[in-house]
């Protein structure tokens, strides 16, 4: 066993004895998208290379976007414009966008067996809105 293993036990075994403990557990990591593929990307509207990768849902939803895929690759100024959700076509396009999702995501648990019911309560317990 080496010094810094040993220093490391001593620690532990001190935090375990405080008032208030140490937590053992660490920060989960954040998925994020990153640029590795960025120039294999094509954009869904105008069909250029090089496009970014838009989550659905952002915010507190932002990891569930990127752990169910529900993400579109757009080319920078669409994305800055979805984005933002400044005008009347972002705002129709990003309402189109998640009604897409949902419709996918509830089917895909339709045809593994689920009702229809089930499906949908599943949905609200992810994102937590119906968008149909």
């Amino acid at each position: 066993m080496s010094k810094e293993e040993k220093s490391s036990k001593v620690l532990d075994s001190y935090y375990e004895n405080c008032a208030f403990p140490k937590p053992k557990s660490k920060k989960k990591k954040l998925l994020h998208n990153g640029y590795k593929d960025k120039h294999e990307r094509i954009c869904w509207y105008t069909g250029r290379p090089g496009a970014e990768r838009h989550e659905i849902w952002g915010g507190p939803d932002r990891q569930k976007s990127i752990e169910m895929g529900f993400q579109v690759d757009l080319c920078s100024e669409l994305h800055a414009r979805l984005h933002a959700n400044c005008d009347e076509w972002a705002k129709t396009e990003n309402l189109k966008w998640k009604m897409f999702f949902q419709m996918q995501y509830e089917q895909k648990l339709i045809e593994s067996g689920i009702r229809p019911e089930m499906a949908r309560e599943c949905w609200m317990a992810l994102i937590g809105r119906n968008y149909l």
